[in-house]
């Protein structure tokens, strides 16, 4: 009866110690996830124009801001990610576009010690102002965007992000006079990224 119990006491603590071990690891595994909360300046380009034979010159200032979220499951490599931004043009009075974009999709992330390079694609929408361009046929369409970067850390909270991105969106004018508009773009942004 006694070698039982003792049987039976020694079965329970090897099933219960390596459970108790990877209880212990689960939450410095978590420690690693950062949550990504970024802020900056952005630049589109604006796109050759083929009736030109030139690129044309004068691109959007903007701001861009995302946050990006940890999957626990798959652990620091793979986020969720929300991107807002806006991009704005004043060169003439009756032309001074106002273009933002709400998009989400995954990021994927490799960290270099306290830097970090990410890939992305996003997909949401894109709006633009109703006085840009009085032929479009919706202010609202489906946008798309594809890019990376990297976050160059400054401390374990703070890194500072260079980015690019393509993206691609559908306006239609009902005139057919859409290439004042981009359509399909490059974006470059820069700012400050906290890590929590």
């Amino acid at each position: 009866m006694l070698r039982k119990f003792f049987f039976l006491l020694l079965t329970i603590f090897a099933v219960a110690a390596p459970a108790s071990l990877l209880a212990q690891a689960v939450p410095a595994r978590r420690s690693t996830l950062n949550y990504e909360l970024y802020g900056g300046y952005s630049y589109v380009f604006r796109p050759y124009d083929h009736t030109q034979d030139f690129p044309v010159s004068g691109g959007m200032n903007g701001w861009e801001a995302s946050l990006r979220v940890p999957f626990p499951i798959f652990g620091s490599w793979l986020g969720i990610k929300g991107d807002v931004s806006g991009s704005y043009r004043n060169d003439a009075p009756n032309f001074n576009p106002h273009a933002y974009f709400f998009l989400l999709g995954p990021q994927v992330s490799a960290h270099l010690g306290r830097s970090t390079v990410f890939v992305h694609g996003l997909v949401g929408s894109s709006h633009l102002n109703d006085t840009a361009i009085p032929s479009l046929k919706s202010n609202s369409t489906f946008a798309a965007a594809v890019g990376g970067g990297l976050d160059y850390g400054l401390s374990r909270a703070l890194a500072w992000r260079l980015q690019a991105d393509y993206y691609n969106t559908n306006f239609q004018s009902t005139d057919n006079q859409i290439h004042q508009i981009v359509n399909s773009n490059g974006r470059v942004s820069t700012g400050l990224v906290l890590r929590f």
